[in-house]
């Protein structure tokens, strides 16, 4: 995927502010579901592809990321963030390396804001940037039974932590694993995406819709840009420790005094924790109580079909534990600690 497609991003508004996101009990089949939570199931991600080239690409990647991308050598996958020069997200990322370039794996709403900063920190000398959103889609492989399936469709798995080409349907496609559980098994990368996704149905995965992709994220507490992350959101805040998204033994990185201090002198206020409902929440109301006293605010909401009820995400003061029965969305519900078992 080194051919070059374009110098920039489409413009398209950045979506930072944090607000609840409901899917109905419409939004996906019983059977759509369970091919996520039980069986193998492929969707066409809202994520957008930058790659990064040239002779300084991994030294300028590793300028700005939290993560650390060398960790895993000239195939390392890894989940991070970059941030401001006062440690708050601008935007979370899936970073793969290839012999040829790295691919930058954003949410849609991550691309104007991430390319920007990859323009001001990356000379054209050593680094070059380009959107490939327009030719290189990204698909999301969700499920237990999901690297099965497609290790029978394509042959070798990448490792762990690591992404290697992969040949699905005569299409060539990038496949990168994550090294710890995430909402998705593995992500494709590739220019075919119609032609992957057949050849993947034919070995026994379910096709969903983005919907899917939502909710597994959920049900796995990863945060989304626009909803749990905002303008003023710090890693710490968002699960980051939990989730393996900050190295804190690699080199200097922008934003990293901010979260150094944070996770070696101090904490963070907010955490992230699951909500459950009996009832339908009302979403027009994000404010979680607890006691009378207003402690945090809802930033995600989704049907479950298996789980029976309405599940959600919410950042909360660091004093209301895990258990606490709250008052959120304008409903009785309960905090739980992230990430849900499977029902």
């Amino acid at each position: 995927m080194s051919e070059q497609a374009s110098t920039g991003p489409e413009q398209s508004s950045p979506g930072t502010t944090p607000v609840p996101l409901v899917h109905g009990q419409e939004a996906l089949t019983p059977e759509q579901e369970a091919a996520v939570v039980h069986g193998a199931a492929v969707a066409a991600g809202q994520r957008r592809v930058v790659t990064v080239a040239g002779p300084g690409a991994v030294t300028c990647v590793q300028g700005v990321l939290t993560n650390d991308i060398e960790r895993h050598g000239d195939r390392g996958f890894v989940y991070g963030a970059v941030l401001t020069t006062k440690g708050m997200i601008v935007t979370d990322l899936w970073v793969a390396r290839t012999e040829e370039e790295l691919l930058a794996i954003l949410p849609a709403e991550g691309v104007v804001p991430g390319y920007a900063v990859f323009q001001r920190y990356f000379p054209p000398r050593l680094a070059r940037t380009a959107d490939r959103g327009a030719d290189v889609a990204v698909l999301e492989l969700m499920g237990p039974e999901a690297l099965e399936h497609l290790q029978s469709a394509g042959g070798r798995l990448p490792l762990p932590g690591s992404a290697h080409a992969i040949s699905l349907g005569g299409v060539e496609a990038l496949a990168a694993r994550p090294e710890q559980a995430a909402p998705f098994a593995t992500l494709l990368a590739t220019t075919d995406a119609e032609r992957v996704t057949a050849a993947l149905v034919d070995t026994g995965f379910t096709a969903v819709p983005a919907e899917a992709a939502e909710l597994a994220r959920v049900v796995a507490g990863w945060p989304r840009l626009g909803a749990e992350i905002g303008e003023r959101t710090l890693p710490q805040e968002v699960r980051f420790d939990d989730i393996d998204g900050v190295s804190y033994t690699k080199g200097c990185y922008t934003g990293q005094e901010t979260v150094a201090r944070v996770h070696f002198r101090g904490h963070a206020n907010r955490w992230l924790g699951a909500v459950i409902w009996p009832d339908r929440p009302d979403v027009a109301d994000a404010s979680v109580y607890r006691d009378a006293a207003a402690v945090g605010r809802v930033t995600s909401v989704a049907w479950s079909h298996e789980w029976k009820m309405w599940l959600g995400l919410a950042l909360v003061r660091r004093e209301v534990v895990p258990g606490a029965a709250i008052r959120a969305c304008g409903a009785d519900a309960r905090l739980l600690s992230l990430p849900l078992p499977t029902p």
